[in-house]
């Protein structure tokens, strides 16, 4: 082409991704000159051998030049990517990209783009959203063992600052709660071993009494005071949250207190149960649970039917009884310590009043929840339920 026409043609080459200029000489092209043994001219050795010329002159930079023409591109601040080769007759020919194409074309590398950011974004936030969910979950998950009875370890200050906030302030929560329970199980402590000695001169005394009658009521009131003061110590301490977790066959557990209950000539009988289940439990505390259950449904009942089911990640074992059943605005008082459903305060046929509420406390503490419902036509279902997957501590 006439050099004169070499400008206009360069234009028509010219693409949205790619510009071409022609310059006259050399000292129009805005590259700067480079060594011979630059390593920039080594790179160009492949152009020289391809054109057939080795000496022809290549220039390259991969460096922002604002001077460089760009005008059709997308680029708004000049080119990146800069190539100009020497021709013939001394003049030059440049190309200009404000970006690598990488072999392939403009909307796949935008494509891969935006899904290269979009999984980055993606997994960035979902890292960042399990690093902060984390200290959230552990203050909920020791919340609610430390609100199902079961003392809870101090939470570890890690997160945000207002997480670690949450968790001092939990931590010095239930630092207060259980120094106030200690100190009151401490004072019925006392106030139990200096209620013995009284007691045991009350006996004492009621040997000097000279009416039989007057003396058997006499110890019977001391024998249910200290039966009353025992129990009531044994509720308040709740001695199986010191027992540590250990695995147990849970069938072999319920039978026991059947078998036992069976000894003192009560009609009990296990329905529907698996020959074997181990779970993992405070063995005297859910023992002490069950055995209130079974208890109170003997006391109001001629028979008693136990099941044991498997529902997804629970236990379900169910206590039936035969008996006349309860009111149903009567049911959530009768987990109140000391209330009696019957009303006699005969302790041979109601107890103290403190079975169920302890039974409640121990199956909460085993991260469980026990209910009680009215049976059709009559009696009671004593229903509790024991997640498989629960963690102790």
């Amino acid at each position: 082409m006439p050099p004169a026409d070499r400008p206009q043609l360069a234009g028509r080459l010219t693409t949205l991704a790619l510009g071409v200029h022609w310059y006259p000489s050399r000292e129009q092209v805005p590259i700067i000159q480079t060594s011979a043994k630059s390593p920039h001219d080594l790179r160009w050795s492949k152009i020289r051998d391809l054109l057939g010329r080795p000496d022809a002159g290549v220039l390259g930079t991969d460096i922002y030049h604002p001077d460089w023409p760009h005008e059709k591109t997308r680029s708004t601040e000049g080119a990146k990517y800069l190539l100009a080769v020497e021709l013939r007759d001394r003049s030059w020919i440049g190309f200009s990209a404000s970006h690598r194409s990488w072999g392939i074309s403009y909307i796949t590398r935008r494509t891969l783009t935006a899904v290269l950011i979009l999984v980055s974004s993606v997994v960035i936030a979902s890292v960042a959203s399990r690093k902060l969910a984390r200290p959230i979950q552990q203050l909920a998950q020791a919340a609610d063992m430390f609100g199902s009875g079961s003392r809870a370890e101090s939470l570890q200050l890690s997160g945000p600052r207002e997480i670690r906030d949450a968790a001092t302030a939990f931590n010095a929560m239930q630092e207060r709660i259980q120094q106030l329970m200690d100190s009151h199980t401490e004072m019925l402590t006392a106030i139990s071993h200096d209620l013995r000695a009284p007691l045991t001169r009350m006996r004492l005394r009621g040997e000097f009494v000279d009416e039989p009658e007057q003396q058997r009521k006499l110890f019977r009131d001391v024998d249910e005071m200290q039966a009353m003061i025992e129990a009531s110590l044994t509720f308040f301490r709740q001695d199986g949250r010191e027992e540590e977790v250990t695995r147990v066959d849970l069938i072999e557990l319920l039978q026991s207190v059947l078998d036992d209950f069976s000894d003192m000539n009560f009609s009990v009988a296990m329905l529907d149960a698996p020959p074997k289940l181990i779970y993992h439990a405070r063995p005297l505390a859910l023992k002490r649970a069950l055995v209130n259950l079974v208890d109170n449904a003997v006391r109001y009942g001629n028979s008693t039917i136990v099941t044991v089911n498997l529902l997804g990640e629970k236990v379900l074992i169910t206590v039936d009884d035969n008996g006349p059943g309860v009111a149903p605005e009567m049911i959530p008082k009768l987990f109140v310590p000391f209330y009696r459903g019957e009303p006699s305060r005969n302790r041979a046929t109601g107890g103290f009043g403190l079975g169920l509420a302890s039974a409640l406390s121990i199956i909460r503490s085993h991260r469980g929840e026990l209910t009680l419902e009215n049976r059709q036509p009559h009696g009671l279902r004593a229903t509790v339920a024991l997640p498989i997957l629960s963690t102790l501590s």
